[in-house]
């Protein structure tokens, strides 16, 4: 018993000492978002609830509060045949769902070009256990948008913002200028 303890507490010492972090939320480089996509849906409430854990970011409706705009271009699942029996009849098949996105600001600079992530699970299939298969589809289906979630916001806490002009500095050399001379 004392032997394992020693062990575990090594091993948790030599895990803090090279560095390894587990990772927590992560800040992001925009104050305000807005998404594109449909409010009523679990994958959007899913990224609301993990942009509000940023802390730093929170979602808005309307474009013109948003700093930045995710568009989705493309949000597909599917179902593909990977084998079949000698009778013909499915043996296993892979859930697939694929997410396209953009972010851009609201005066349509390109943030982050189409970005694309791709997510897949394998599934074997049994004539008799139709409901219990149906079941396990839809919470692979859950936890691929969680794994599209999380690559996600991964994406756009990566996200290089583009310098603000300063609209201020540029303005009073103008208005200097343009002041008559005593």
């Amino acid at each position: 018993m004392l032997r394992r303890a020693f062990i575990a507490v090594a091993l948790l010492a030599s895990l803090t000492a090279c560095g390894f972090q587990l990772r927590g939320a992560q800040s992001l480089p925009f104050a305000t978002i807005q998404l594109g996509m449909n409010p009523y849906e679990d994958f959007t409430a899913a990224i609301k609830r993990q942009i509000a854990t940023s802390g730093s970011t929170r979602v808005v409706e309307k474009i013109e509060d948003a700093e930045v705009l995710l568009q989705v271009v493309r949000n597909e699942k599917e179902k593909h045949i990977l084998s079949l029996t000698s009778t013909g009849t499915v043996r296993e098949y892979q859930l697939r769902q694929r997410f396209s996105f953009r972010l851009v600001t609201r005066a349509g600079a390109e943030i982050i070009s189409r970005s694309d992530i791709f997510v897949y699970r394998d599934v074997s299939f049994s004539e008799g256990l139709e409901l219990a298969k149906a079941q396990e589809d839809a919470l692979l289906y859950r936890d691929m948008e969680n794994d599209i979630v999380q690559q996600l916001m991964r994406r756009l806490a990566k996200a290089k913002m583009p310098p603000a002009a300063p609209e201020a500095a540029a303005s009073a050399p103008a208005a200097t200028a343009s002041a008559p001379a005593r």
